[in-house]
């Protein structure tokens, strides 16, 4: 089959990272890809580092080209809410899935990037990527067909979780994420400031992330003070230095549809403490980390005093994320959900 994969941008965030991996399992499955971005970035070099060449594309395409593409692909996927457009126009011309990367957050783009609602609820078939996202958008926008397919990563050589060890004397939590208000990093911050002396003299925040222009408001002012808060800018190496450093990943958003850095952090073992709003909370069943309650300092701080006065704790609980990973979040598994969605579809 000749897939059509379009991103709305590409830097180094969760959803054209997620696009690549889905990019690759489609082609490793015998199809055709191609991958096209309404705005270009450095992200382009991950994915030509996999064999794949990004095209632009208008962000509102002609007619003529519309039906351009409707002659050279049979499947067109639409990566996140601000691709929904393209989705509407491309559907009647040829096979569309507006694939969202989104949840509770969907009304707030809609509203400051000036999407049309319509275009969620007028879409022939849409994808989301956890339930908590799928509860969302039905009782929202109603839309006309919605699968849930989670999110996944791809497992290389990953056949054990790497070794959890505290390399300075000092439990390491790890945030990988955009430095904007949904993400909760001054939740993260205040629950850390909030320890004891005796604790944070053992623990460090580490925080990596684009700071965007928009949360200019959020983020400035945000670190400095403490020793042991470290943002270290945006990371754009490979993941697997970033996570081996880390002891226990924090994901303390207060709205995330799936969380790619909760996957990410359980491939690499590490104990994960995640907010109820994060769509990939199943990862932390079976003793491998904490759900806190959603914009709660103290209940986060509550989870990261557990693993800083229990750090032998560390290897067992990243083995259980580990293995919850392996059963819930793999290539085949993910390919299996696919290929049944795009038997509905075509």
């Amino acid at each position: 089959m000749k897939i059509m994969l379009i991103s709305h941008e590409m830097t180094y965030t969760g959803a054209p990272n997620s696009l690549l991996n889905v990019a690759r399992v489609l082609r490793k499955h015998g199809h055709k890809v191609k991958v096209y971005t309404l705005e270009r970035g450095d992200f382009e070099r991950r994915y030509r580092r996999y064999g794949f060449r990004v095209r632009q594309l208008a962000f509102t395409p002609s007619a003529a080209e519309c039906d351009r593409i409707a002659k050279k692909f049979d499947l067109v996927i639409c990566n996140t809410v601000f691709c929904s457009r393209i989705c509407c126009m491309l559907q009647e011309r040829v096979k569309t899935i507006l694939y969202l990367r989104e949840a509770a957050d969907l009304p707030k783009i809609i509203s400051d990037c000036g999407i049309d609602r319509s275009f969620l609820q007028n879409a022939e078939n849409t994808v989301c990527i956890s339930e908590y996202a799928q509860k969302f958008i039905e009782r929202t926008y109603s839309p006309k067909r919605l699968w849930v397919l989670r999110n996944f990563l791809m497992t290389g050589k990953f056949a054990r979780p790497a070794a959890n060890r505290i390399r300075d004397g000092k439990v390491h939590f790890l945030i990988a994420a955009t430095v904007e208000p949904r993400k909760g990093i001054d939740i993260a911050i205040n629950a850390y400031r909030s320890l004891p002396r005796h604790l944070t003299e053992r623990a460090v925040l580490d925080i990596y992330g684009r700071k965007p222009e928009w949360a200019r408001d959020y983020w400035e002012g945000l670190f400095g003070g403490d020793g042991g808060i470290i943002y270290h800018g945006e990371y754009t190496g490979g993941k697997r230095k970033l996570y081996k450093k880390a002891n226990v990943v924090l994901v303390p958003s207060s709205d995330e549809a799936c969380s790619l850095a909760a996957l990410e952090g359980a491939r690499y073992g590490r104990p994960l403490i995640v907010s109820e709003n994060v769509g990939a909370r199943y990862l932390t069943g079976g003793g491998c980390g904490f759900t806190v309650k959603t914009g709660s300092a103290e209940s986060l701080a509550r989870a990261m005093r557990f693993f800083i006065e229990n750090p032998d704790s560390l290897q067992s609980a990243g083995t259980a994320a580990f293995c919850n990973f392996k059963r819930t979040s793999v290539q085949d598994g993910y390919y299996e959900g696919l290929r049944k969605i795009l038997a509905e579809v075509l």
